[in-house]
């Protein structure tokens, strides 16, 4: 009984942690749009360049909080790493905020899934679990906050086992599956969202084999993304890859300013309007360089709604040619689970995300046997998943890695 109080305690905690940063950096993104096309632009960027200098000072004492948070979660249910989670988190929810109001190209899905771990794993120190149980509570946080963060309770479970190699028992995975579907419900109360989604009344593309092009180009696109995330990675100047995404800021708030931010606002665009050819390629290949740019100098930040970002202009694009008409939308969204699985290499999870957080099942037909094309397409051409590459490169922010004896 106590362990399953301390169960639920954890997993509400959590999933209002998850709610609240991603309801807390989505506010600060209106203000980024507001501040970054305006009048405040000049003061926009000088706050760009003393909240960057407070990122950097705060990962260098807490490294284990830069990046997006998963490979670290991935070492800490392995055993591989530990850290204080109370400082990590204080660290990753302030710099990830501070991130998003300077417009990186970066998502909220990678500092969710670990901030709701960290409350797993500071609860499980504290009622001094043994290793099972502290890794079943550090694996229910993060899943609790994805779920409620992004009212995807499937995808949360199934990206566990894809995204964070945790392998649940039976009776953990029921347990799982039911407590993460009340607690969305629960959260979507109080944090409630937007309630029309573009593809509630579109179930198939009446050209399916269109969706396999955009798996073969999505595939193409994730190996471009992750090869460009390497290669800048593997720099041997810390201060050159902490500055080139400042420079491409300040360049893209004046040139570009749609691609700033996590990339909701193309989404949007992609899923209720078209935009002419020439206008979709630029944005295109501003958004996968300018992504490539802010992830590889490990900032506090995710990889999740950054690719769905890319993915829907390379729908939208790819559909131009097609004559899409009313089966866009499906297109795009088709394209941004492709796009997500060449990043990541998480098929069913991305195309469960996507399905969920579009309010349509019906697309799984489609997107599923996509998503499992773009895995097999990736791993013929021996493309790790981006997260596992850049665990070979050099981290920005020394030292890699903090442990400590428990």
């Amino acid at each position: 009984m106590r362990s399953l109080g301390l169960s639920i305690i954890v997993g509400l905690i959590a999933s209002f942690i998850g709610c609240s940063y991603k309801f807390v950096t989505s506010k600060m993104e209106e203000l980024l749009f507001f501040m970054s096309c305006g009048k405040l632009l000049l003061c926009w960027f000088t706050l760009i360049l003393f909240a960057t200098f407070l990122i950097i000072k705060m990962l260098k004492k807490q490294p284990c909080a830069s990046g997006s948070g998963i490979p670290q979660v991935r070492k800490v249910l392995s055993g591989q790493l530990d850290y204080d989670p109370l400082k990590v988190f204080l660290t990753k929810f302030s710099a990830g905020v501070l991130s998003m109001f300077c417009g990186y190209s970066l998502g909220t899905e990678g500092p969710t899934v670990q901030l709701g771990s960290t409350v797993g794993h500071f609860v499980a120190k504290r009622s001094r679990q043994g290793r099972e149980r502290r890794k079943f509570f550090i694996s229910l946080g993060a899943c609790s906050a994805m779920a409620s963060a992004f009212d995807a309770p499937l995808a949360s479970v199934a990206f566990l086992v894809e995204g964070l190699r945790y392998r649940p028992r039976l009776k953990q995975t029921v347990f799982l599956l039911f407590f993460t579907l009340v607690l969305s419900d629960l959260t979507g109360l109080i944090f409630k969202g937007e309630t029309h989604h573009p593809l509630a009344s579109v179930v198939i593309p009446s050209n399916v084999k269109v969706v396999f092009i955009l798996a073969a180009l999505s595939a193409m696109l994730g190996a471009l993304l992750t090869s460009i995330c390497v290669g800048l990675t593997r720099w041997k100047s810390s201060k050159a890859k902490i500055s080139l995404p400042i420079s491409c800021t300040l360049l893209l708030a004046i040139l570009s300013p749609k691609v700033l931010g996590s990339g909701t606002l193309l989404i949007k665009t992609s899923l209720s309007s078209t935009l002419p050819q020439t206008k979709t390629i630029s944005l295109l290949l501003i958004k996968t360089l300018f992504t490539a740019v802010c992830f590889a100098a490990k900032l506090p930040g995710g990889l999740f709604v950054p690719s769905l970002a890319i993915g829907s202009m390379l729908g939208m694009f790819t559909s131009s040619f097609f004559d899409a008409g009313q089966d866009l939308p499906v297109l795009v969204a088709c394209s941004m689970g492709c796009t997500l699985t060449a990043v990541l290499r998480i098929p069913i999870s991305s195309a469960l995300l996507v399905c969920e957080m579009s309010n349509q099942f019906n697309l799984l037909i489609v997107m599923l046997p996509a998503c499992l094309l773009v895995e097999a397409i990736m791993r013929l051409l021996k493309f790790k998943p981006l997260y596992d590459a850049l665990e070979l490169s050099r981290s920005v922010f020394e030292p890699v890695a903090q442990t400590e004896k428990t």
